[in-house]
This record gives structure tokens, C-alpha cells and sequence, in this order.
């Protein structure tokens, strides 16, 4: 497996992305041709290794911002990348009164929208009649479609 991970800098820098996707899964494919690896082992280690860079990433990412600002251009290729140093702009309504207004009703329709799945999720019949509290009449209610997907989770 020590061929397949590969150290800091190991992986070729004139890859594209599409390409370094491409070898992932090539070697994804090596993994599981072999039958040799404890595959529950192997995605164990990789959470391990995805954990570990996104902190790594995380907690370098202000002063490497920092550094590329230092280089006077909004885009620039750096190690054989393309780099763009953009402002993220995060805009705060709050100060108009009809934004407002409309937002109080959309949190509002979020919260009935809730406890309307909550009734829903814990009907044990197909369809039911119940009364409507709002207008007081009587709504037949049909139980939520379910679908079911495996997931692998793993906490660290």
C-alpha cells in the first residue's frame, strides 16, 4: 500500500486534476484487485488521512492567503496551478424592513414545514385523516415515501 498513498510532494505536479482523480482511482482499483487489504482498515486510515489534511489545510490557509496577496497579482500560476486571490463577498439584509418581513415568514413556513414532517415521519398507516388546527378541517395525510441508502460511517 505505500505505493498507493503518497507523501507530501510525491504526487507529479503537472497533473491536472482530472488526471490526479484519475490516478485515485486507478489506485482504488489496485486496492480492490488485490483482495489483500482489510478494506475496513483501508477507508479507516484514508478518514485518518482526509481528517488530517483538511486540519493541516485549515490551519495554514490565513497566512497562505496572506502570502499570496504579497505577490501584487489577483491571478497567478504558482507550482504548475492556477492561483486567484478573490475578496468572498457575505452580504446581511437585515437592515431592510420588507427583507425582514419576508424573512420572519420564510423561518416562519420553515417551522410549520417541520413540524409537518414530524407528523408525517411518525405516521404507522399509509394515509390518515386528521384535523387541520389552523383552518379546523379535515385533511386526509398521506405517509412519507422512504428510501434507503447504505452509508459507511466512521467517527475518529
Amino acid at each position: 500500500m505505500g505505493n498507493i498513498i503518497k507523501s507530501i510532494g510525491e504526487i507529479d505536479r503537472n497533473l491536472k486534476k482530472s488526471e490526479i482523480e484519475d490516478l485515485a482511482k486507478a489506485n482504488a482499483l489496485e486496492i480492490l484487485d488485490k483482495e489483500q487489504y482489510d478494506l475496513l482498515k483501508v477507508f479507516i486510515e484514508f478518514k485518518r488521512y482526509e481528517t488530517y489534511l483538511k486540519t493541516l489545510m485549515d490551519s495554514i490557509k490565513s497566512k497562505t492567503i496572506q502570502q499570496a496577496k504579497t505577490i501584487d497579482k489577483d491571478d497567478f500560476e504558482f507550482a504548475n496551478v492556477k492561483i486567484s486571490v478573490a475578496k468572498h463577498r457575505k452580504f446581511d439584509f437585515s437592515n431592510d424592513n420588507h427583507w425582514r418581513s419576508i424573512n420572519a415568514e420564510f423561518e416562519y413556513l420553515k417551522k410549520i414545514r417541520k413540524e409537518r414532517e414530524s407528523l408525517l415521519k411518525g405516521m404507522t398507516t399509509e394515509s390518515a385523516e386528521i384535523v387541520n388546527e389552523m383552518t379546523g378541517e379535515i385533511e386526509e395525510v398521506f405517509a412519507p415515501k422512504i428510501t434507503y441508502k447504505q452509508v459507511l460511517r466512521v467517527t475518529l
